[in-house]
């Protein structure tokens, strides 16, 4: 099922891949549009010395994870986005059902957006900024949470986008509170958990973890403590979270996909 992935997967790069000029036009322009949120980040800090206690070069860490999280899933899983909601809405996911691969591997395979990689750029560089402007006493450790941080908020990223398109199976359309979650979410996690009420901490750390995805890691990386108790060592429980979210959001997504009702039936 790899083999045929990655086999799909070339396909549509090759294809977005035909006209390079506008190919690169568009990979830089997502990353300077996505750039403003970064921008916006620096001029806050141009203000204020520290927000929550966290410096600049602290809270770009937090703002690097979140976007590279959230650019991986772009690229990947737009296929349960935009795209599905047409799908539904023009009654193509009667094909779906008929062809003999799994309704998720088919619609993950059905979008590869390689300019969302212009996300990934961004979301990179403000990490390396924020890395470089620190001194950080590495650790394997360390660089291990550093990765399962942006790979645990990319699965919980891809499961928000299923739950999203599941609820096209009653709605033809995905609520907008889910971008709340998506969106909202990325920029939330940008910023230290500890400056939000108590409420939006328990949200993003127990029901939408991505908060426990990235926030615990981070403080992990800088040796800090959090103001409200959250134990450091939480960022080891953000892996296994992740894939447990992404397990229900596949188990409602299998429930939708049995209550479908034909556009024939």
């Amino acid at each position: 099922m790899l083999t045929l992935y990655m086999r799909l997967v070339g396909a549509r790069i090759r294809a977005q891949m035909q006209y390079r000029a506008s190919f690169i036009f568009e990979l830089f322009g997502f990353a300077l549009v996505t750039g403003v949120e970064f921008g916006v980040l620096l001029i806050l800090f141009n203000r204020f010395d520290a927000v929550g206690g966290w410096s600049l070069y602290e809270v770009a860490i937090l703002y690097g994870l979140s976007s590279i999280s959230l650019s991986l899933v772009e690229m990947i899983g737009r296929g349960f986005d935009a795209p599905f909601e047409r799908m539904m809405q023009q009654g193509a996911f009667d094909g779906i059902l008929l062809r003999p691969w799994g309704t998720f591997f088919q619609i993950l395979a059905s979008e590869f957006q390689v300019r969302r990689l212009g996300r990934t750029i961004q979301g990179f560089g403000a990490l390396m900024f924020g890395i470089a402007g620190l001194t950080i006493s590495w650790t394997s450790a360390k660089i291990v949470l550093l990765v399962l941080a942006a790979l645990s908020g990319s699965l919980i990223y891809l499961g928000l986008f299923v739950i999203g398109a599941t609820i096209c199976f009653w709605t033809i359309k995905t609520p907008e509170v889910l971008n709340a979650f998506i969106f909202g979410g990325q920029q939330l996690t940008s910023y230290p958990l500890s400056i939000y009420s108590e409420a939006i901490r328990v949200i993003f750390l127990s029901i939408v973890p991505l908060g426990m995805a990235i926030y615990p890691a981070t403080l992990y990386l800088l040796d800090r403590s959090d103001p409200h108790g959250l134990p450091v060592g939480l960022a080891w429980a953000a892996f296994p979270a992740a894939l447990l979210f992404l397990a229900l959001s596949l188990a409602f997504w299998r429930y939708g996909v049995s209550k479908y009702q034909s556009v024939g039936s």
